[in-house]
């Protein structure tokens, strides 16, 4: 029994070991950055402050800002942000929500880099915008620019640490797993050969006749 168990820390040892290497050395290396910008739904200007209050009033309920993040939202702008951007477009990632309680909602584009994704994010808000305009009339869109640069934020990714202790953690489990596995095998080839030679043979049976 001692033996078998040493067998199973055995090979939980080398499960670890394997999968904590293989979580230092495959943990991503390439940055990404978000690029934001908030986009705003106002009254016309040309309104009276009566019928201004009246459509602040359909505002405030949020589904006309709700209708434009999805429309800002719509995976079709990626094409022509990713050739701003020249940068291949499965490396773009588009995101448009209303904010909760306001007339304002926020558009966001992840890339590789800083300047892929505050390009792209100012082509998808160039190509969207007329469009969002029309649905929205008569209310007025009104894009809010970062200054250049600081709509930018880094996205944050696991660190080595972290992946090369989860790695290790299921390298425990699978190597735990295949460590049972082989000793009860073993246990059980060693049963069925100690039976087989327990068994009397027909040499054995005359000899006792």
């Amino acid at each position: 029994m001692k033996n078998h168990r040493v067998a199973i820390a055995v090979f939980a040892l080398i499960g670890a070991l394997i999968g904590g290497l293989a979580g230092f050395l495959l943990v991503p290396h390439a940055s990404r950055y978000t690029a934001s910008a908030n986009v705003a739904l106002l009254p016309s200007p040309d309104l009276t402050l009566v019928e201004a209050s009246g459509f602040w009033d359909v505002l405030t309920r949020g589904q006309v800002t709700r209708t434009a993040a999805v429309v800002y939202g719509d995976k079709r702008w990626l094409t022509p942000a990713a050739n701003a951007a020249k940068v291949p477009q499965g490396q773009l990632a588009l995101t448009a929500a209303a904010l909760p309680e306001t007339t304002i909602l926020t558009v966001k584009v992840t890339a590789g880099s800083e300047a892929a994704a505050e390009t792209a994010l100012t082509e998808v808000l160039n190509a969207a915008t007329p469009q969002v305009s029309a649905l929205a009339a008569p209310y007025t869109v009104k894009v809010l620019w970062p200054p250049k640069g600081g709509g930018v934020t880094p996205v944050p990714l696991p660190g080595r640490p972290q992946v090369a202790a989860a790695g290790a953690l299921g390298g425990l489990l699978v190597g735990a797993g295949a460590g049972w596995f082989y000793t009860r095998r073993s246990r059980a080839g060693t049963a069925t050969t100690r039976r087989s030679s327990s068994e009397p043979t027909g040499e054995d049976t005359l000899a006792r006749s």
